[in-house]
């Protein structure tokens, strides 16, 4: 697709201006892909600039991720960054026109709820692309952590406030929920219908669940690339291998007690909190840390599968479609929501959410049956091309995306009679007047 004719500029709007996985990943290649097609970018992000900024203009708050923060620090500005706000509304001031989209990635380790307020006023132009479920649940992933469970409640209800399912403790999850009110209040995603990009089309129900407008969501699956360059042979390697964060709701520690159950060898590309723990615990476990592409590429070609454990309903699982677009098959979650799609198509496994034991079991069939293996291999090449975007087909379908926001956006300014309340929402004027 060719550049909408209406689309003046994106402002890419996320946490960190460099690649540390998922949103950032995805922000950082959307810019790239926008600057190439000949559109103006502008990239705004809370963290330090690095040494290869995403777009010839980004905005850098030089903010530390939450996590690095201290305590108080880390309360107050997570709920409300006054330099995120006035920064972001400034430079709205002097870019906004009625051609530009505003494309929010993430929010929730730097820049704060604060960020929406300053959209309010273009909320018809902005975008808010959902690679977790925060516009939905106070924690985030849908998922009661102290129990190891997919949660089955709803968001921000009596019962969901009362329940301890922070995997820090039941004072984070009562100032995440407090958070959430922040962000509603300031951009009330119940009561208006937002631009929303959700990245499986299961993601739906939860936001459903949540209370959240639905009729302007739209699904765009992630882009992905193979792990490996061309497919190996998985059925003649023994060794199988998890690719994630070492923390906890990636469930990096059932992949390396079923692995032991199972009597295989494991090994896991990536770090985290949990390194120590895993180095002590299992030091059968090969763990190789976080590599390149090409490093990955060399340690994949020994995959006989990849295990993906995590203990919350993952909303696209992308080392699950790198692995099958490389023929490599996996085993996932029955949460996960891609779990029934791949099984459907005889790319994998699934195992009961938080049960190791059906992990274990999985991963015993998976090493014992070569004809399996070399059946599920071959499925993936010839079946897993639907399940993702191409990073030119993602492109062209931001564009498509950008084009419809644009109409609409347009539609509404010219309505007779109908102006475009720019005023924050009146709860947000109640939380602005304390600020």
């Amino acid at each position: 697709m060719t550049r909408p004719s209406g689309l003046d500029r994106v402002v890419v709007i996320n946490d960190r201006s460099v690649r540390v996985g998922g949103a950032s990943n995805l922000a950082v290649l959307s810019a790239n892909l926008l600057q190439n097609a000949g559109v103006a970018v502008t990239y705004f992000a809370g963290d330090a600039a690095g040494s290869d900024p995403p777009a010839p203009e980004t905005i850098n708050l030089a903010a530390q991720p939450l996590m690095q923060q201290t305590r108080l620090s880390a309360f107050a500005s997570g709920l409300y960054s006054r330099q995120a706000h006035a920064s972001l509304k400034d430079l709205i001031s002097r870019v906004d026109t009625e051609g530009t989209i505003y494309h929010v990635h993430g929010w929730s380790k730097i820049l704060s709820p604060s960020i929406f307020r300053a959209l309010w006023p273009v909320r018809e132009r902005v975008v808010l692309h959902a690679h977790d479920y925060f516009l939905s649940c106070p924690n985030g992933g849908f998922a009661n952590y102290r129990k190891n469970q997919v949660c089955p409640l709803a968001p921000m209800s009596m019962a969901c406030l009362t329940t301890n399912c922070d995997k820090r403790g039941y004072h984070e999850k009562i100032w995440r929920s407090a958070r959430h009110l922040v962000r509603e209040h300031y951009y009330p995603v119940r009561q208006v219908a937002a631009n929303i990009v959700v990245v499986h089309q299961r993601m739906h129900e939860y936001f459903v669940r949540g209370q959240v407008q639905t009729s302007n969501i739209e699904t765009i699956r992630n882009p992905v690339e193979p792990f490996l360059a061309r497919p190996a042979d998985p059925w003649k390697k023994r060794d199988f291998f998890f690719v994630g964060r070492l923390e906890p709701e990636k469930g990096f520690e059932d992949a390396a007690i079923a692995a032991r159950l199972a009597g295989v060898k494991l090994h896991i590309i990536g770090d985290g909190a949990g390194r120590a723990r895993l180095e002590k615990d299992f030091p059968e476990v090969v763990i190789h840390g976080w590599k390149s592409k090409d490093e990955m590429r060399v340690l994949l070609e020994e995959a006989r599968a990849v295990v993906v454990s995590s203990r919350v309903p993952e909303p696209f699982g992308l080392a699950a479609l790198e692995a099958v677009t490389s023929g490599i098959p996996v085993i996932l979650p029955d949460a996960a929501l891609l779990g029934e799609e791949l099984a459907a198509l005889g790319c994998g496994l699934t195992f009961q959410s938080g049960k190791v034991e059906t992990l274990a079991s999985g991963i015993r069939r998976l090493a014992s049956d070569d004809m399996l293996l070399r059946l599920m291999s071959v499925n993936c090449i010839r079946r897993s091309g639907d399940l993702a975007h191409t990073p030119a087909s993602w492109l062209e379908a931001l564009l498509t995306l950008y084009d419809g926001v644009l109409k609409r956006a347009n539609a509404v300014r010219m309505r007779p009679g109908i102006a475009v309340d720019t005023d924050i929402p009146a709860a947000g004027r109640l939380i602005d007047e304390t600020s």
